[in-house]
């Protein structure tokens, strides 16, 4: 499609998202005050980019070389859900947590975290189904040739999140091994945006330039793969349906103009010490979900 019609796209994705995202979608009870649980959310399947999940594999694995991964060590895909005032990671605002530091607060996939306490009923997993109720352990999506828009689930398939998938970290089978990112709650990163995108999958390997400034990413928040089966992985090992391992969920835009789901390249790093402070301070997860120094 054009670039004029690429951009509406985003537009309504990221729209559509901020909206949906406002709408806290579980409750969780912490330090004996009911609260609501958020949930990462992204755009809904009609404007979202998405593959089949078979497919999706052989094109992370080819997108994941050192080619394309510009010294980073990471390859992830991205979305915008907008800011919100208490996130899966204890709480936490995703505005104030970052204000003044230049970090981009993210919510990173289920794979990325794996590890969730038992926090009142908690741990996270899922449930899917085709439309005529048949139970499938993971949602397959088909488009056309070098585009995932106009994507749609196969059989009707759709998923939905059990568990409140709080607190999480980084678990057994995250790392270079299987290249999904060790990105639980409160850890952070660095990288950069690159011109591949989902709406664009003709364009060669050896052209994918970098776009934009090295931006710093904090993760805040998850993004469980019941009710965002299309972006993020629940296992680590595996690609979404978009290719990517990885899967950054942003809460502000990136700086980095025309934004089309754009994939990123990056590599974990600690997190200043403001951001600790920061994090121990409001946070209500209990201490054994904070990362290993």
């Amino acid at each position: 499609g054009s670039a004029a019609g690429r951009g509406a796209r985003g537009r309504r994705s990221r729209d559509m998202a901020a909206q949906r995202r406002q709408r806290l979608v579980a409750m969780a009870v912490l330090l004996g005050v009911s609260l609501p649980k958020a949930c990462a959310r992204l755009g809904d399947a009609s404007s979202a980019s998405v593959e089949r999940k078979e497919s999706g594999t052989a094109q992370a694995t080819s997108a994941s070389t050192s080619q394309t991964l510009f010294g980073y060590e990471f390859y992830s895909s991205t979305s915008i859900y907008g800011e919100t005032p208490m996130t899966a990671c204890g709480s936490l605002d995703t505005k104030a947590l970052v204000e003044g530091t230049g970090y981009f607060a993210v919510a990173s996939a289920q794979s990325m975290q794996a590890e969730f306490p038992d926090l009142h009923g908690g741990g996270c997993s899922f449930k899917c189904q085709k439309a005529d109720g048949t139970p499938i352990d993971r949602c397959e999506y088909v488009h056309p040739p070098n585009t995932f828009s106009g994507a749609s689930a196969k059989d009707g398939c759709s998923c939905v999140q059990v568990g409140t998938c709080m607190c999480g970290k980084a678990g057994a089978g995250t790392g270079q091994p299987n290249s999904t990112a060790p990105m639980g709650c409160f850890t952070c990163g660095r990288g950069r945006f690159v011109q591949r995108n989902p709406y664009e999958l003709s364009l060669p390997p050896d052209s994918n330039g970098l776009i934009g400034p090295e931006i710093k990413v904090v993760v805040a928040d998850v993004c469980p793969y019941g009710p965002n089966e299309q972006w993020c992985p629940p296992r680590a090992g595996e690609a979404n349906a978009v290719g990517a391992l990885n899967h950054l969920d942003f809460a502000t835009a990136p700086p980095i103009g025309a934004y089309f789901n754009n994939f990123f390249v990056f590599s974990p790093e600690p997190c200043p010490e403001i951001l600790l402070q920061r994090t121990r301070a409001t946070s209500t997860c209990p201490a054994s979900t904070w990362p290993t120094p």
